[in-house]
């Protein structure tokens, strides 16, 4: 069974975008800083990445680039998720391999929405 791999470094966050994906029947692995969620992605393939921009150890939009290059054509869709809402921002995750970009603060249903346009539920 695959999994979503969430990196957000908010509690908070994490912890309600868990429970909406758990509730939904998603397996969700969490971490809370871009190198380990790294290796995670490189030892056990997540199907879909979440990932926030601003980690405190390296910048998301570095991250995805680096998990593109590490993971080439097998790399997971990844989905920004950010509360820089801008257009450049959507552009510049583009630019950067993001599948997707999903903006804070966002509903469940929205989450559920961009989460299933990668990865069918209960998958």
């Amino acid at each position: 069974m695959g999994h979503i791999l969430l990196i957000e470094d908010n509690p908070a966050n994490a912890e309600m975008m868990i429970h909406i994906l758990s509730t939904a029947g998603y397996k969700v692995r969490h971490f809370d800083r871009g190198a380990p969620a790294a290796a995670n992605a490189r030892n056990d393939m997540p199907q879909l990445i979440l990932m926030d921009f601003n980690l405190p150890d390296i910048d998301g939009r570095t991250l995805t680039l680096i998990l593109r290059k590490q993971l080439g054509i097998h790399a997971p869709p990844i989905v920004a998720c950010s509360a820089r809402t801008g257009e450049q921002e959507v552009t510049l995750a583009q630019r950067f391999g993001c599948s997707a970009f999903l903006r804070k603060p966002f509903t469940p249903t929205e989450l559920l929405e961009i989460v299933r346009r990668y990865v069918p539920e209960h998958a």
